[in-house]
């Protein structure tokens, strides 16, 4: 009788710890890295993120009381330190933005990605400005974080890329508090120098001879009429290859240039040398206005807005370590930092074929 008590007994416990193995195994243990290779498994169980679809209301510009409304996406996590908002690009929306949520440390922000004025959803009768409007945009995205009971006690960053990096420059310069920190990747300096960089690679041909565009100079001068928009918009899809297809646009006269000195808070500007739409001198003049700790890297990027994806591992590395830096106010920041990387050879071998030299 005891050796049947015996076995019944052995066989429950080896069921048991095969059980609890199998449950283990599915349970998927993470692995924890201590020096000299030691290491202890242990079953770890995160808090999820939750994704909620929201909508923003803006201001329509600085001459009108009217609002329109914007979508956005707001990621949220339970640990985070901080909130992201991301701006994105011209014809882009806040779907394309998505991917940028993964290059930063996971769990460690909340982020909203939305969409800019007549972009994405619910763009009828609106107007993109390139960024000169889209600052209401940028403040409404900030706002919603502020304005929410538990999100709003933690520090708000920014990162904005082409013309949403000039919409959060006009929007910060608004509001010098908008934001604790702000990563803008490209910017451009003027919509003046748009326009002017445009015109310059408009030729026409005249007798088997290529000659600059006659009137030009007149051109340059009206650009900002109501008359010569369309114009101006045909010179985004044939020379900046900025073809706005269904959106419709008005470009105003305005300088992030001249923004950029009302904003003291830290910024991180990111630029290619081989963009075509932006020059390096402009993102320098940039640089050189703003009043707080500000650093710029240049990078090997092959054109517009391409440094995080020609070396998306160090991309994220500055961009994460400028993030640390604000939220710890980490000295390494500096007060003017200029980073340039080096000329890859290999780089510098495909740019030749492409240009074809």
């Amino acid at each position: 009788m005891q050796n049947k008590k015996r076995i019944v007994i052995l066989s429950v416990f080896f069921i048991v710890s095969y059980v609890v193995q199998i449950s283990a195994a599915f349970a998927g243990p993470e692995r924890y890295f201590y020096k000299y290779g030691n290491y202890v498994r242990q079953l770890v169980s995160e808090p999820r993120s939750t994704v909620e679809r929201i909508a923003l209301t803006s201001k329509k510009n600085d001459a009108s009381s009217e609002t329109i409304t914007r979508k956005g996406i707001l990621v949220r996590n339970p640990n985070a330190q901080a909130n992201i908002v991301i701006s994105h690009g011209f014809m882009c929306d806040k779907f394309d933005v998505g991917f940028l949520r993964s290059i930063l440390p996971k769990g460690k922000y909340n982020f909203l990605t939305y969409d800019f004025r007549a972009h994405g959803e619910d763009i009828k009768g609106q107007l993109c400005t390139f960024g000169r409007d889209e600052a209401f945009d940028v403040q409404a995205a900030a706002q919603y974080f502020k304005d929410h009971p538990e999100m709003g006690k933690l520090p708000t960053l920014a990162y904005g890329f082409s013309m949403g990096a000039v919409a959060t420059i006009e929007a910060q310069a608004k509001n010098p508090n908008l934001f604790q920190g702000l990563v803008l990747d490209c910017p451009f300096d003027s919509t003046e120098s748009i326009v002017k960089k445009s015109l310059q690679g408009l030729k026409v041909s005249l007798f088997g001879y290529e000659v600059d565009l006659p009137g030009r100079s007149y051109l340059e001068k009206y650009a900002f009429h109501p008359y010569v928009q369309s114009f101006i918009k045909f010179l985004l899809k044939t020379v900046a290859h900025m073809d706005a297809k269904n959106i419709q646009t008005f470009m105003y006269r305005f300088s992030p240039a001249e923004s950029i000195k009302k904003i003291t808070a830290p910024c991180l500007f990111i630029h290619c040398k081989h963009d075509q739409r932006v020059s390096v001198d402009a993102i320098k003049s940039i640089f050189e206005g703003a009043r707080g700790p500000k650093k710029l890297w240049v990078t090997n990027g092959r054109g517009h807005y391409d440094s995080v994806f020609f070396n998306p591992e160090k991309y994220s590395k500055h961009v994460e370590q400028f993030y640390d830096g604000v939220l710890h106010k980490m000295s390494v920041l500096g007060k003017e930092v200029f980073i340039e990387d080096k000329e890859e050879e290999g780089l510098r071998n495909l740019m030749q074929r492409q240009a074809g030299v």
